[in-house]
């Protein structure tokens, strides 16, 4: 059901995005995630985990290995047995009897082997729970590093997704200040018509007309360039009219809260330490096993024997590292060595964020000031555009002065569009930093 759900979120957002032309940052997250080649790995992850635990599970299955031998000693044991005279009691003197020396067979130079051997693991003393312990936290850090990569294409997205809507809030402005530069040419040309203004001033405004559709195709380029890498990022198929959607990210810097994936990556690696040295304790244990052999070769188990013969032998053995010259301590030590190492690590990473989180603090309240100042910094420069308008038409002023106090006004009204959106990055650089994006 859950996949269902999915399945037709999915699609809705896909026929939102294709009816309405808009775009999302979250959607554009989404399905660069989604697409992005890198991701691909959690499933080769996934499937490399598993057959590395299924290995780790066959130690407790029998060991069978067939094994040949064939041999040829320069020498053999030989057994000689003397026998000793005896003597009867009977007659004068006694009589004296010399047994025959027992032939004894020669145990033969050559000899060959065929066996099948059986090894059965019936206690490890925990090795293999603590290896399968390992392995799995191996893959959680193998996951966790490759969700960390992901979580810096988000970055890249807000990169590219911001410049592209600073640009065309640009184009906005400068369409609108084209508009104002036409509508003024046609009163001034008026007026040098009717002889009361001078025919340079019209050549001025036309010469700014020229220059801002010179701006206004650099701008259409810079913003197709953007389009092109945001649907190269995202493999999203990007109309012509595609809008962007500015988010609206809550922020709450009062609250300092750690949730960048990477914190948690040491914790993982120091848990896997700890399972480490478990793993070197549980290698001091005694290692009980069991074997067994079905063989067939010459001699058989009778080393006497020349013959071809079949054989086996069952048994229990016991394994059991008693001193191993202060190895397992030393391994320990390092272990140990390398835990204060994360935990140093880890101090020094939060203090990091601390850092980079501040300075974003520092760049909200800065925007949000600033903004406050454009509104009045705007107000001003709108009356004063206002005032140069009728003294240009009146012929009191010439049109580069004009174009001056204009010129100020579109800054200003252009650099309230940047520090607002400049805020909104500021606000997703926040949370990026704390790992909250």
């Amino acid at each position: 059901m859950k996949k269902l759900y999915l399945i037709l979120g999915l699609f809705f957002a896909t026929f939102s995005f294709s009816q309405d032309k808009a775009l999302t940052l979250e959607y554009c997250y989404e399905q660069a995630i989604l697409n992005y080649p890198l991701a691909k790995q959690k499933a080769l992850l996934n499937s490399s985990n598993e057959l590395k635990i299924k290995n780790l599970q066959s130690n407790y299955l029998p060991q069978i290995n067939l094994n040949g031998q064939f041999t040829y000693q320069s020498e053999v044991t030989t057994v000689r047995i003397n026998m000793p005279e005896i003597t009867l009691p009977i007659g004068d003197p006694p009589a004296t009897i010399n047994l025959p020396d027992p032939e004894v067979p020669e145990i033969p130079k050559d000899m060959y082997k065929l066996s099948f051997d059986v090894n059965q693991m019936i206690y490890d003393g925990g090795v293999t729970n603590r290896q399968k312990e390992i392995q799995s936290l191996n893959f959680e850090i193998d996951q966790q590093q490759l969700d960390i990569e992901l979580y810096k294409l988000k970055e890249n997205i807000n990169q590219v997704y911001f410049s592209i809507i600073l640009l065309e809030e640009k184009k906005k402005l400068m369409n609108l200040f084209k508009d104002e530069i036409v509508a003024k040419l046609i009163k001034v040309e008026s007026g040098v018509k009717n002889g009361v203004l001078l025919s340079s001033n019209a050549d001025i405004l036309k010469a700014e007309q020229l220059k801002t559709d010179q701006e206004l195709s650099g701008i259409a380029i810079g913003i197709a360039s953007g389009f092109i890498i945001l649907e190269e990022l995202t493999n999203i198929d990007i109309q012509d009219n595609t809008q962007l959607f500015l988010p609206e990210p809550a922020v709450n810097t009062n609250i300092y809260e750690n949730k960048r994936l990477e914190y948690n990556l040491f914790d993982m690696q120091k848990s896997k330490i700890a399972s480490m040295k478990d793993l070197i304790n549980s290698k001091n244990t005694p290692k009980l096993f069991g074997f067994g052999q079905l063989g067939y070769g010459r001699p058989g188990l009778d080393m006497f024997s020349d013959e071809f013969k079949p054989y086996y032998l069952v048994g229990v053995g016991l394994n059991w590292s008693i001193l191993n010259w202060k190895e397992n301590v030393n391994e320990k030590t390092i272990l140990d060595l390398q835990t204060s190492i994360i935990e140093t690590q880890k101090e020094t990473f939060n203090k990091n964020i601390r850092i980079a989180s501040q300075q974003q603090i520092a760049e909200i309240q800065k925007y949000e000031v600033m903004i406050e100042k454009d509104n009045e910094i705007i107000e001003l420069r709108s009356k004063i555009t206002k005032t140069a308008s009728s003294q240009l038409s009146n012929g009191i002023i010439t049109s580069t002065e004009y174009l001056t106090q204009l010129n100020e006004e579109k800054q200003a009204r252009l650099n309230k569009q940047t520090h607002k959106i400049q805020l909104i990055n500021a606000k997703l650089n926040y949370l990026s930093a704390i790992g909250k994006l």
